[in-house]
């Protein structure tokens, strides 16, 4: 028994790096029977977990605390108080962390050459939705619930960036503080002579609409005005409509296939714009916007449109504008804070989804802000929805979604606010950017 307990009180002295060694070497040398071998190396572990543990962990109940010190001297004093555990120490600004039990505190405070005893604090993440310009539009389709799941995991690209969205529209104010270095390219095809390029005062937004639909879209995280839903994400201004308000379905067509040829005027090349959004609308068919449209969705384009402003409430009626109401073409209804449908926003059977469109803040002409309602306000929280599924698949390593496939992602994961099941005041339901990129990433 002697021979046992001088090995067992030379193990405790051990540090755990040289624990098993030992044993092994007990285990080789020692001659006895393999049985009373075992036992020996069970009782030595088993002895041994009390000490392992101690060492690891403070007692329960000391406070992890810092200390500011004037010298060494007051460092020591601190280390030398009972039940003293030094974590570290940042002598460039001659503090440490230590764990005091509470008695131990006072006493370090007390120390000649302590300059301050505080509790070490706890700092958490600020996610991104906690910003004060994150407004209630960009909550209640989950869009901030997207930045802070994915931004940890692919930083900006859950923001939209490396995804190009283009706005057809009355052009946009790209000086505005929200949007700046945001819109790169521009084309602007009101009148005789059709402008692409970079000079963007030729795209100028002397409206506002153009601009209240970008700051949706992409107005920056910044505790000012408004959050858009994919603050990341490039712009083109594809300025289609003239400073009224109005234009014509060949301007429009026009712009469709600038946006998905890009800047270098070819259409299948990087630079293309695949996502368009489009707040405008008319009550008229046409051949030549048709056209347009079967050939940017033939490319690859994800086309966005608003219904239209035209609704009468009437189930058996069917208002919804044009392009919105062709096939190729995702159809926005508008609802308010409260996922109510406004007379207003136009219905029928192609209606796809509806969005935030009553009351919306957004950026504006001159560097401001606007309150706005209409369809208009709606379609560009699906376009950036659409903006966050493609960019965090192309994060994740996967190819972004085919029109078709983008189409049913947003239906499929729609939230249900109306009648259950389709209906033609909202379509499937309120776009939900969340469930949507969720279920786009779970896809091949």
């Amino acid at each position: 028994m002697h021979f046992l307990d001088v090995r067992l009180g030379r193990l405790f002295e051990l540090s755990r790096l040289y624990v098993y060694t030992y044993i092994k070497l007990l285990y080789s040398n020692w001659k006895a029977p393999p049985m009373r071998k075992a036992v020996l190396v069970l009782l030595v572990l088993v002895l041994l977990i009390p000490v392992l543990q101690v060492t690891t962990a403070p007692a329960t109940n000391k406070v992890r605390v810092v200390v500011g010190y004037e010298n060494e001297g007051a460092l020591a004093a601190v280390e030398g108080l009972p039940g003293a555990e030094k974590v570290k120490v940042l002598r460039e600004i001659k503090a440490a962390v230590f764990y005091l039990p509470p008695e131990a505190i006072e006493k370090a405070k007390g120390i000649k050459g302590v300059r301050y005893v505080e509790e070490d604090k706890v700092a958490v993440a600020l996610e991104l939705s906690s910003y004060p310009d994150v407004l209630w539009d960009v909550k209640m389709i989950n869009a901030s619930k997207v930045w802070d799941k994915y931004y940890p995991v692919y930083g900006w690209k859950a923001l939209g960036r490396g995804v190009v969205v283009a706005v057809l529209d009355t052009g946009i104010d790209y000086t505005h503080p929200e949007l700046k270095g945001k819109v790169v390219w521009c084309a602007n095809t009101v009148g005789v002579k059709t402008y692409t390029g970079t000079k963007l005062s030729n795209c100028a937004d002397r409206n506002g609409h153009g601009t209240h639909v970008a700051g949706t879209i992409a107005s920056a995280i910044n505790g000012v005005g408004n959050a858009g839903v994919a603050p990341n994400v490039t712009l083109y201004a594809v300025k289609v409509l003239n400073d009224a308000g109005s234009g014509t379905y060949s301007d429009i067509a026009e712009g469709i296939i600038i946006a998905v040829k890009g800047p270098d005027g070819v259409a299948g090349t990087s630079d293309d714009a695949k996502i368009l959004s489009m707040s405008l609308g008319g009550s008229s068919d046409s051949q030549v916007l048709y056209d347009a449209v079967k050939w940017a969705y033939s490319n690859g384009a994800v086309l966005v449109a608003a219904a239209g402003n035209s609704g009468d409430g009437d189930p058996t009626t069917d208002n919804v504008a044009y392009p919105a109401r062709y096939s190729e073409v995702i159809a926005v209804a508008a609802v308010d804070s409260n996922a109510n449908v406004p007379t207003w926003s136009s219905d029928g059977p192609e209606v796809d989804v509806a969005a935030p469109g009553v009351n919306v803040y957004s950026t504006y002409k001159n560097g401001g802000y606007a309150t706005l309602s209409g369809t208009s306000m709606a379609t560009p929280h699906v376009s950036a929805t659409v903006a966050l599924i493609q960019a965090l698949r192309l994060a994740a390593g996967k190819q972004p979604l085919t029109p078709s496939q983008v189409y049913d992602v947003l239906t499929k994961t729609a939230k249900d606010i109306n009648s259950p099941g389709f209906d033609v005041f909202t379509g499937y339901g309120l776009v939900d950017a969340l469930a949507a990129v969720d279920y786009a990433l779970s896809l091949p």
